[in-house]
Order: C-alpha cells, then sequence, then structure tokens
C-alpha cells in the first residue's frame, strides 16, 4: 500500500492528472466541433505535456531556487520527468503553424507571470487580489478551445464563441472547491471568492454560473440531443462536487476527484456517442 500511495502522490504531484483533465477538455472540443486531423490529435499530447510542465513550473520554480541543493528524491524525479516532457513539448511545438504558435504566446506570457515576480512589490499575477481563478480560466480556455479551432484551421463562428464562453465557465468553476479548500492557506491580500464572499456564497455563485453554462447550450445553431443530454449531466455533477465541498475535506477530494471531472466528460460523451449514434 505504501508503494502504491507513492506512486500515486506521484501521479498527482507531477501534474500528470491534471494534465490528463486538459488534454481530456481538448480532445472533447476536437469531437464536439467534429475536427478528425491528425493535427487535433497531435494537440492533445502536445497540451498534455504543455500543462506538465507549465503546472510543475508554477507550482515548484520557487522551491527549486530556494532548496536546490536539498531537493527530495521525489521533487528531483518530478524535475526529471518534467523535462522529458519540456523535450517533446519543444518537438511538437514544431508541428504547430506560425498563427497557433502566435496565438499560444499570450498564455505562455501569462502563465510566466502568474509565477514569476515581475511586478512592483515581488508581485506576481498570482498574488494580486481577485483574478487568481480568471486567469487559470483564460488559460485553460485558450489551450482547450481557441488554439485547437486555430491549429485544425476550423473557422471561429457563433458555435465556437459558445463553446469558448462555456468553457471559460466551466474551468472557473472547477476552480471554485480549490480555493474554498485553501481559504485556511491562502493569505488576506489574495481576496479570493471565498474570502470575499464566503463558503456558501461562493457555492451560489458557482451555481449560477452553471446555470449559464446550461443555458448557452441551446443558443447552439449545430445543436444535437448529445450535446443537451451530455450538458445537463455534467452540470449536475459539477454542482454535487461544488455543493458537496468543505473547507476542511480529503487530501484527494479537489487534487484527484474534482480534477478528474473534464476527464468524467469525455468519457460521458464518448460513451453516449456511441450509444445513440
Amino acid at each position: 500500500m505504501k508503494t502504491f500511495k507513492k506512486i500515486f502522490d506521484f501521479y498527482i504531484n507531477s501534474s500528470i492528472h491534471v494534465a490528463q483533465a486538459v488534454a481530456a477538455l481538448v480532445k472533447l472540443t476536437l469531437l464536439k466541433l467534429d475536427i478528425t486531423t491528425v493535427q487535433g490529435d497531435i494537440f492533445v499530447g502536445l497540451s498534455f505535456m504543455a500543462t506538465v510542465v507549465g503546472y510543475n513550473f508554477v507550482k515548484y520554480v520557487k522551491v527549486a531556487n530556494l532548496y536546490h541543493s536539498r531537493l527530495t528524491r521525489s521533487m528531483k524525479v518530478i524535475q526529471a520527468f518534467t523535462a522529458i516532457c519540456l523535450v517533446v513539448l519543444l518537438y511538437l511545438v514544431f508541428q504547430l503553424t506560425w498563427t497557433a504558435i502566435l496565438y499560444a504566446i499570450p498564455l505562455l506570457v501569462l502563465t510566466i507571470i502568474y509565477a514569476v515576480p515581475v511586478f512592483p512589490n515581488n508581485k506576481n499575477l498570482r498574488s494580486i487580489a481577485g483574478i487568481k481563478i480568471f486567469i487559470i480560466g483564460l488559460v485553460w480556455t485558450g489551450i482547450t478551445v481557441i488554439i485547437p479551432v486555430i491549429y485544425s484551421e476550423k473557422e471561429i463562428n457563433f458555435d465556437v464563441c459558445i463553446e469558448i464562453l462555456q468553457r471559460f465557465i466551466f474551468v472557473v468553476v472547477l476552480m471554485l472547491p480549490f480555493e474554498i479548500r485553501d481559504l485556511q492557506y491562502d493569505a488576506r491580500e489574495l481576496g479570493t471568492i471565498p474570502q470575499r464572499v464566503g463558503i456558501t456564497r461562493t457555492k451560489v455563485f458557482g451555481s449560477i454560473l452553471l446555470f449559464i453554462f446550461l443555458l448557452c447550450t441551446p443558443f447552439k445553431n449545430d445543436l444535437s440531443s448529445l450535446e443537451i443530454i451530455v450538458s445537463i449531466v455534467i452540470t449536475i455533477i459539477c454542482l454535487l462536487f461544488l455543493w458537496g465541498t468543505e473547507k476542511k475535506q480529503s487530501e484527494y477530494f479537489c487534487s484527484f476527484w474534482v480534477e478528474s471531472i473534464p476527464i468524467l466528460w469525455l468519457g460521458i460523451w464518448i460513451f453516449l456517442q456511441h450509444l445513440i449514434c
């Protein structure tokens, strides 16, 4: 059991799980917009590698700088794994079109200044009050919707714009349980939503966002029964997790179960697609 826990902790701490969640959302975008190109499938792998590198950079850059000579064995393994992912990522980047690369640059810049203090008083984007989850929502939306569409050379039409809005809302809601979890650890200066309005009102805010998410679905021009059913199911699942979130929670509630929702969303879509079609 100890060995299994070590492997599982590495799976979580090395950002493999969150990278799978991002890759699942990319694949979901390709399926929903009927993008069946080889380029689209390549971008699924690219998004996985980019998430591992990006998240580990954000989480561990300060730790690595402060304790480089005394890093634990697990941290060194994570560093090595991240380095391998970076090499693969750089190779896959050269498979992108120049247009996709240009659209990816702002997301890269956001990721860097999110973690690195570039503002006065040694501040980064993460430390600016009230914007953390919206920056994450913007980056995830860009990676999982905007760039795959551009990379696959598909037109950004009204349906794609609705998808962009829904994905942003979904990611912001997905971050709320993390903000509730971190309420006891976050500095007051961060001004997170639970800090500003409390846990109950945060859940109400997330519920309103999910209602908007669901309400957007019927406005799509290319609307199917599959889209409607899956949107309802994933909204209910998100509501259950949101209202089931407590300040004191199990170790893996957010880091595994909440981050599994995008993977579950993809699984439900594929299952019902085969069942209905």
